[in-house]
Protein backbone atom coordinates (compact mmCIF):
# COMPACT_ATOMS: atom_id res chain seq x y z
CA UNK A 1 0.00 0.00 0.00
CA UNK A 2 1.32 3.43 -0.91
CA UNK A 3 2.17 5.76 1.99
CA UNK A 4 0.00 8.75 2.77
CA UNK A 5 0.74 12.18 1.31
CA UNK A 6 1.79 13.32 4.80
CA UNK A 7 4.38 10.53 5.05
CA UNK A 8 5.80 11.42 1.64
CA UNK A 9 6.16 15.03 2.75
CA UNK A 10 7.91 13.97 5.95
CA UNK A 11 10.28 11.77 4.01
CA UNK A 12 11.01 14.64 1.65
CA UNK A 13 12.36 16.44 4.71
CA UNK A 14 10.51 19.66 4.12
CA UNK A 15 9.12 20.06 7.64
CA UNK A 16 11.67 22.68 8.70
CA UNK A 17 9.43 25.47 7.52
CA UNK A 18 8.45 27.82 10.37
CA UNK A 19 8.51 31.56 9.71
CA UNK A 20 11.33 33.90 10.57
CA UNK A 21 10.82 36.74 13.04
CA UNK A 22 12.01 39.17 10.37
CA UNK A 23 12.94 39.06 6.70
CA UNK A 24 15.94 41.23 5.84
CA UNK A 25 16.23 42.16 2.20
CA UNK A 26 19.98 41.50 2.18
CA UNK A 27 22.09 39.59 4.67
CA UNK A 28 25.87 39.36 4.88
CA UNK A 29 27.45 36.29 6.47
CA UNK A 30 30.90 34.76 6.65
CA UNK A 31 32.66 31.68 7.96
CA UNK A 32 35.57 31.53 10.34
CA UNK A 33 36.91 28.35 8.77
CA UNK A 34 39.67 28.93 6.21
CA UNK A 35 39.29 27.41 2.77
CA UNK A 36 42.03 26.59 0.29
CA UNK A 37 43.49 29.71 -1.31
CA UNK A 38 42.29 29.97 -4.90
CA UNK A 39 43.17 32.67 -7.39
CA UNK A 40 39.83 34.05 -8.51
CA UNK A 41 39.69 36.80 -11.12
CA UNK A 42 38.01 40.05 -10.18
CA UNK A 43 34.35 40.29 -11.12
CA UNK A 44 34.32 44.11 -10.88
CA UNK A 45 33.73 45.65 -14.32
CA UNK A 46 35.95 48.43 -15.55
CA UNK A 47 33.73 51.46 -16.14
CA UNK A 48 34.61 54.66 -17.91
CA UNK A 49 34.03 57.66 -15.60
CA UNK A 50 32.42 59.52 -18.50
CA UNK A 51 30.07 56.68 -19.47
CA UNK A 52 26.42 57.79 -19.54
CA UNK A 53 25.05 54.58 -21.05
CA UNK A 54 21.97 53.16 -19.35
CA UNK A 55 21.02 49.65 -20.46
CA UNK A 56 17.49 49.25 -21.75
CA UNK A 57 15.37 46.86 -19.70
CA UNK A 58 13.64 44.47 -22.10
CA UNK A 59 9.95 43.71 -22.15
CA UNK A 60 8.84 40.69 -20.15
CA UNK A 61 6.07 38.09 -19.89
CA UNK A 62 4.48 36.68 -16.73
CA UNK A 63 2.41 33.51 -17.04
CA UNK A 64 2.20 33.03 -13.25
CA UNK A 65 0.02 35.80 -11.85
CA UNK A 66 1.34 37.42 -8.70
CA UNK A 67 4.99 36.56 -9.30
CA UNK A 68 7.45 39.33 -8.44
CA UNK A 69 10.38 39.24 -10.86
CA UNK A 70 13.46 41.39 -11.29
CA UNK A 71 13.03 44.00 -14.09
CA UNK A 72 13.30 42.51 -17.55
CA UNK A 73 12.73 38.87 -16.56
CA UNK A 74 9.94 36.61 -17.80
CA UNK A 75 8.33 33.51 -16.32
CA UNK A 76 6.51 30.86 -18.36
CA UNK A 77 4.76 27.70 -17.30
CA UNK A 78 7.04 25.25 -19.05
CA UNK A 79 5.02 22.12 -18.23
CA UNK A 80 2.39 20.54 -16.01
CA UNK A 81 3.83 17.56 -14.16
CA UNK A 82 2.77 15.83 -10.95
CA UNK A 83 4.80 16.96 -7.90
CA UNK A 84 8.31 17.36 -9.31
CA UNK A 85 11.09 16.42 -6.87
CA UNK A 86 14.27 16.65 -8.98
CA UNK A 87 15.26 17.83 -12.44
CA UNK A 88 18.24 17.89 -14.76
CA UNK A 89 19.08 18.01 -18.49
CA UNK A 90 20.30 15.25 -20.78
CA UNK A 91 23.13 15.77 -23.27
CA UNK A 92 20.59 16.76 -25.95
CA UNK A 93 19.16 19.55 -23.79
CA UNK A 94 15.93 17.74 -22.92
CA UNK A 95 14.52 18.09 -19.40
CA UNK A 96 14.49 15.06 -17.11
CA UNK A 97 12.15 15.32 -14.12
CA UNK A 98 11.56 12.99 -11.18
CA UNK A 99 8.01 12.92 -9.85
CA UNK A 100 6.42 11.84 -6.57
CA UNK A 101 4.52 9.25 -8.65
CA UNK A 102 7.82 7.25 -8.90
CA UNK A 103 8.30 8.03 -12.60
CA UNK A 104 11.14 9.83 -14.36
CA UNK A 105 9.79 11.98 -17.22
CA UNK A 106 11.51 13.40 -20.29
CA UNK A 107 10.26 16.71 -21.71
CA UNK A 108 11.23 18.35 -24.98
CA UNK A 109 10.84 21.90 -26.30
CA UNK A 110 11.44 21.39 -30.01
CA UNK A 111 10.28 24.82 -31.20
CA UNK A 112 12.19 26.64 -28.41
CA UNK A 113 9.22 28.73 -27.30
CA UNK A 114 9.71 28.06 -23.58
CA UNK A 115 6.90 25.49 -23.36
CA UNK A 116 7.30 21.72 -23.41
CA UNK A 117 6.07 20.17 -26.67
CA UNK A 118 6.24 16.53 -25.58
CA UNK A 119 6.21 14.71 -22.25
CA UNK A 120 6.71 10.98 -21.78
CA UNK A 121 7.91 8.49 -19.18
CA UNK A 122 11.65 7.85 -19.37
CA UNK A 123 11.71 5.26 -16.54
CA UNK A 124 9.44 3.99 -13.74
CA UNK A 125 9.66 2.51 -10.27
CA UNK A 126 11.87 4.99 -8.40
CA UNK A 127 10.17 5.71 -5.09
CA UNK A 128 10.85 9.17 -3.66
CA UNK A 129 13.52 10.10 -6.19
CA UNK A 130 15.10 13.28 -4.83
CA UNK A 131 18.12 13.39 -7.11
CA UNK A 132 18.91 13.31 -10.84
CA UNK A 133 22.13 13.95 -12.69
CA UNK A 134 23.60 13.01 -16.06
CA UNK A 135 27.12 11.74 -16.65
CA UNK A 136 28.83 14.45 -18.72
CA UNK A 137 30.47 11.94 -21.10
CA UNK A 138 28.30 8.81 -21.30
CA UNK A 139 24.93 10.55 -20.89
CA UNK A 140 23.80 7.91 -18.39
CA UNK A 141 21.17 9.12 -15.93
CA UNK A 142 21.89 8.69 -12.21
CA UNK A 143 18.83 8.54 -9.96
CA UNK A 144 18.96 8.97 -6.18
CA UNK A 145 15.84 7.34 -4.75
CA UNK A 146 14.96 5.91 -1.37
CA UNK A 147 17.89 3.85 -0.15
CA UNK A 148 19.72 3.51 -3.48
CA UNK A 149 21.32 5.03 -6.57
CA UNK A 150 20.44 3.61 -9.99
CA UNK A 151 22.08 4.20 -13.38
CA UNK A 152 19.80 4.38 -16.43
CA UNK A 153 20.79 4.17 -20.10
CA UNK A 154 18.94 5.00 -23.30
CA UNK A 155 21.17 3.21 -25.79
CA UNK A 156 18.84 3.56 -28.79
CA UNK A 157 18.06 7.24 -28.09
CA UNK A 158 14.29 6.77 -28.23
CA UNK A 159 13.56 8.77 -25.07
CA UNK A 160 13.10 5.70 -22.84
CA UNK A 161 15.54 3.96 -20.54
CA UNK A 162 16.28 0.50 -21.94
CA UNK A 163 18.73 -0.69 -19.28
CA UNK A 164 19.39 -0.01 -15.63
CA UNK A 165 21.79 -1.10 -12.92
CA UNK A 166 22.22 -0.40 -9.22
CA UNK A 167 25.28 1.66 -8.37
CA UNK A 168 24.62 1.72 -4.63
CA UNK A 169 21.99 0.21 -2.35
CA UNK A 170 21.47 -0.25 1.36
CA UNK A 171 21.71 3.46 2.07
CA UNK A 172 19.97 4.46 5.31
CA UNK A 173 16.49 5.52 4.25
CA UNK A 174 14.22 5.24 7.28
CA UNK A 175 13.30 8.15 9.49
CA UNK A 176 12.79 11.79 8.70
CA UNK A 177 15.18 12.13 5.73
CA UNK A 178 16.98 10.04 3.13
CA UNK A 179 19.48 10.33 0.26
CA UNK A 180 19.04 13.59 -1.66
CA UNK A 181 20.33 15.19 -4.86
CA UNK A 182 23.64 14.21 -6.46
CA UNK A 183 26.25 15.76 -8.79
CA UNK A 184 29.51 14.80 -10.45
CA UNK A 185 32.62 16.62 -9.27
CA UNK A 186 35.53 17.63 -11.48
CA UNK A 187 37.42 14.71 -9.88
CA UNK A 188 34.95 12.27 -11.47
CA UNK A 189 33.44 11.18 -8.14
CA UNK A 190 29.67 11.28 -7.61
CA UNK A 191 28.68 13.45 -4.61
CA UNK A 192 25.37 13.21 -2.75
CA UNK A 193 23.67 14.69 0.31
CA UNK A 194 22.47 12.28 3.04
CA UNK A 195 19.80 13.49 5.45
CA UNK A 196 19.46 12.69 9.14
CA UNK A 197 16.99 10.15 10.47
CA UNK A 198 15.67 12.58 13.08
CA UNK A 199 14.97 16.19 13.91
CA UNK A 200 17.92 16.42 16.31
CA UNK A 201 19.79 13.37 17.56
CA UNK A 202 23.09 11.52 17.60
CA UNK A 203 22.99 9.23 14.57
CA UNK A 204 23.80 5.55 14.94
CA UNK A 205 24.72 5.22 11.24
CA UNK A 206 27.69 7.43 10.40
CA UNK A 207 26.40 7.96 6.85
CA UNK A 208 23.40 9.98 8.01
CA UNK A 209 23.60 13.80 8.13
CA UNK A 210 26.58 13.88 5.75
CA UNK A 211 27.83 14.49 2.25
CA UNK A 212 28.98 11.21 0.70
CA UNK A 213 30.88 10.53 -2.49
CA UNK A 214 31.19 7.47 -4.72
CA UNK A 215 33.77 6.29 -7.24
CA UNK A 216 31.60 5.02 -10.09
CA UNK A 217 34.48 2.99 -11.56
CA UNK A 218 35.70 1.11 -8.47
CA UNK A 219 32.64 1.20 -6.23
CA UNK A 220 34.61 2.94 -3.49
CA UNK A 221 32.51 5.13 -1.21
CA UNK A 222 33.30 7.48 1.65
CA UNK A 223 31.88 10.13 3.93
CA UNK A 224 33.12 13.51 2.67
CA UNK A 225 31.73 15.88 5.34
CA UNK A 226 29.54 15.58 8.46
CA UNK A 227 27.17 17.58 10.66
CA UNK A 228 24.57 18.45 7.99
CA UNK A 229 20.99 17.78 9.04
CA UNK A 230 19.44 17.62 5.58
CA UNK A 231 21.69 18.73 2.70
CA UNK A 232 18.95 18.66 0.08
CA UNK A 233 20.96 19.91 -2.89
CA UNK A 234 24.59 20.35 -3.85
CA UNK A 235 26.43 22.27 -6.59
CA UNK A 236 30.02 23.01 -7.59
CA UNK A 237 31.28 26.57 -7.95
CA UNK A 238 31.90 27.17 -11.66
CA UNK A 239 35.20 29.03 -11.12
CA UNK A 240 36.83 27.25 -8.19
CA UNK A 241 35.25 23.79 -8.33
CA UNK A 242 34.40 24.04 -4.64
CA UNK A 243 31.38 22.14 -3.37
CA UNK A 244 28.38 23.94 -1.84
CA UNK A 245 25.25 22.51 -0.21
CA UNK A 246 21.96 23.80 1.15
CA UNK A 247 20.97 22.57 4.62
CA UNK A 248 17.90 22.88 6.83
CA UNK A 249 18.13 23.14 10.61
CA UNK A 250 16.33 21.44 13.48
CA UNK A 251 12.71 22.32 14.34
CA UNK A 252 12.55 22.14 18.13
CA UNK A 253 14.10 25.45 19.19
CA UNK A 254 11.28 27.88 18.40
CA UNK A 255 10.53 30.20 15.50
CA UNK A 256 13.71 32.27 15.59
CA UNK A 257 16.45 29.65 15.28
CA UNK A 258 18.16 28.01 13.58
CA UNK A 259 18.47 29.68 10.20
CA UNK A 260 18.64 27.65 7.00
CA UNK A 261 22.03 27.51 5.34
CA UNK A 262 24.22 27.55 2.27
CA UNK A 263 27.49 25.83 3.16
CA UNK A 264 30.91 25.63 1.57
CA UNK A 265 31.71 21.92 1.88
CA UNK A 266 35.29 21.09 2.83
CA UNK A 267 36.52 17.51 2.96
CA UNK A 268 36.37 16.17 6.53
CA UNK A 269 34.60 19.34 7.66
CA UNK A 270 32.06 19.21 10.50
CA UNK A 271 29.07 21.57 10.12
CA UNK A 272 27.74 21.23 13.64
CA UNK A 273 24.46 19.29 13.52
CA UNK A 274 22.74 18.71 15.89
CA UNK A 275 24.18 21.03 18.54
CA UNK A 276 25.65 24.00 16.63
CA UNK A 277 23.89 26.50 14.37
CA UNK A 278 23.99 30.09 13.04
CA UNK A 279 27.24 31.70 14.29
CA UNK A 280 28.21 28.39 15.93
CA UNK A 281 30.06 30.16 18.75
CA UNK A 282 28.45 28.19 21.60
CA UNK A 283 30.56 25.99 23.89
CA UNK A 284 31.34 22.69 22.21
CA UNK A 285 31.12 24.16 18.70
CA UNK A 286 34.81 24.86 18.34
CA UNK A 287 36.06 23.53 15.03
CA UNK A 288 32.64 23.36 13.39
CA UNK A 289 32.12 25.33 10.19
CA UNK A 290 29.40 28.00 9.98
CA UNK A 291 27.43 28.71 6.81
CA UNK A 292 28.52 31.18 4.15
CA UNK A 293 24.92 32.39 3.71
CA UNK A 294 21.84 32.21 5.91
CA UNK A 295 18.11 32.21 5.16
CA UNK A 296 14.97 32.62 7.27
CA UNK A 297 14.62 30.04 10.06
CA UNK A 298 12.59 26.98 9.01
CA UNK A 299 11.96 28.33 5.50
CA UNK A 300 13.38 25.17 3.85
CA UNK A 301 16.27 26.10 1.55
CA UNK A 302 16.37 23.32 -1.03
CA UNK A 303 17.25 23.54 -4.75
CA UNK A 304 20.70 24.96 -5.58
CA UNK A 305 22.56 25.88 -8.76
CA UNK A 306 25.12 28.40 -10.04
CA UNK A 307 24.53 30.61 -13.05
CA UNK A 308 27.10 30.25 -15.87
CA UNK A 309 25.08 31.11 -18.97
CA UNK A 310 24.95 34.15 -21.23
CA UNK A 311 21.19 34.72 -21.21
CA UNK A 312 21.03 36.73 -17.93
CA UNK A 313 22.83 40.06 -17.52
CA UNK A 314 26.55 39.76 -16.77
CA UNK A 315 26.20 40.66 -13.09
CA UNK A 316 24.51 37.31 -12.44
CA UNK A 317 27.56 35.31 -13.53
CA UNK A 318 28.67 32.71 -10.94
CA UNK A 319 25.95 33.70 -8.47
CA UNK A 320 24.27 30.93 -6.49
CA UNK A 321 20.49 30.51 -6.68
CA UNK A 322 18.58 28.81 -3.86
CA UNK A 323 14.96 27.67 -3.89
CA UNK A 324 13.02 28.66 -0.76
CA UNK A 325 10.23 26.14 -0.39
CA UNK A 326 8.42 27.84 2.50
CA UNK A 327 6.61 26.73 5.62
CA UNK A 328 3.82 24.28 6.30
CA UNK A 329 3.31 25.95 9.69
CA UNK A 330 2.94 29.50 8.37
CA UNK A 331 1.60 29.63 4.79
CA UNK A 332 2.13 33.41 4.78
CA UNK A 333 5.91 32.96 4.71
CA UNK A 334 7.29 34.09 1.34
CA UNK A 335 8.59 31.53 -1.11
CA UNK A 336 10.69 31.86 -4.23
CA UNK A 337 14.32 31.87 -5.31
CA UNK A 338 17.13 33.69 -3.49
CA UNK A 339 20.18 35.09 -5.24
CA UNK A 340 23.48 34.73 -3.35
CA UNK A 341 26.51 36.78 -4.38
CA UNK A 342 29.60 35.11 -2.93
CA UNK A 343 32.77 37.13 -2.45
CA UNK A 344 36.12 35.55 -1.49
CA UNK A 345 37.64 37.30 1.50
CA UNK A 346 40.59 36.33 3.68
CA UNK A 347 40.44 32.69 2.70
CA UNK A 348 36.68 32.38 3.15
CA UNK A 349 33.48 33.84 1.65
CA UNK A 350 31.12 36.64 2.54
CA UNK A 351 27.69 36.76 0.94
CA UNK A 352 24.89 39.08 -0.10
CA UNK A 353 21.46 37.44 -0.12
CA UNK A 354 18.41 38.91 -1.85
CA UNK A 355 15.22 37.78 -3.56
CA UNK A 356 15.59 36.91 -7.24
CA UNK A 357 11.93 35.95 -7.58
CA UNK A 358 9.02 35.87 -5.14
CA UNK A 359 6.20 33.49 -5.91
CA UNK A 360 2.52 34.09 -5.16
CA UNK A 361 0.94 32.42 -2.16
CA UNK A 362 0.69 28.65 -2.51
CA UNK A 363 3.65 28.15 -4.85
CA UNK A 364 6.36 26.02 -3.20
CA UNK A 365 9.51 25.46 -5.29
CA UNK A 366 11.54 22.31 -4.68
CA UNK A 367 14.07 21.48 -7.45
CA UNK A 368 15.75 24.10 -9.62
CA UNK A 369 18.36 23.92 -12.37
CA UNK A 370 19.76 26.17 -15.06
CA UNK A 371 19.27 24.76 -18.53
CA UNK A 372 21.69 24.78 -21.46
CA UNK A 373 19.57 27.63 -22.88
CA UNK A 374 20.56 29.81 -19.91
CA UNK A 375 17.06 29.89 -18.39
CA UNK A 376 16.24 28.83 -14.84
CA UNK A 377 13.83 25.89 -14.49
CA UNK A 378 11.96 25.56 -11.19
CA UNK A 379 9.69 22.73 -10.07
CA UNK A 380 6.57 23.69 -8.08
CA UNK A 381 5.88 20.66 -5.87
CA UNK A 382 2.44 21.76 -4.71
CA UNK A 383 0.93 22.98 -7.98
CA UNK A 384 2.28 20.25 -10.30
CA UNK A 385 4.22 22.65 -12.49
CA UNK A 386 7.62 23.50 -13.91
CA UNK A 387 8.37 27.17 -14.58
CA UNK A 388 10.98 28.67 -16.88
CA UNK A 389 12.53 32.03 -15.90
CA UNK A 390 14.45 33.90 -18.60
CA UNK A 391 15.65 37.41 -19.38
CA UNK A 392 13.54 39.35 -21.87
CA UNK A 393 10.59 38.07 -23.89
CA UNK A 394 11.02 34.31 -24.48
Amino acid sequence: MKPSFALILMTLALVACQPALSTPAVESTSTTRAIPTVAIPSLTPELSPTSLFTPTIPASVTELEGTILQPGFSILKFATLYRPTALTFDLNGNVLVASADSNIYILTDNDKDGHADTQSIFASGYYIALGLTVHPVTGEVYVSYQGAIAVLSDTDQDGKSDSSRILMEGLPSTGRHQNNNLEFGIDGWLYMGMGSTCDACAETDARNATIMRFNIETGEKEIYATGLRNPFDIAFHPQTGELFATDNGRDDLGLGVPQEELNLIIQNGNYGFPNCWDSQDAPGCEGTIPAVALFDPHSSADGLDFYTGTQFPNEYQNNAFVGIFGSWLNPALETGVKRVILTPQNGTYTSEVSWFVKFPKGVMPLPLQFGPDGALYVGDYINDAIYRISYGVP
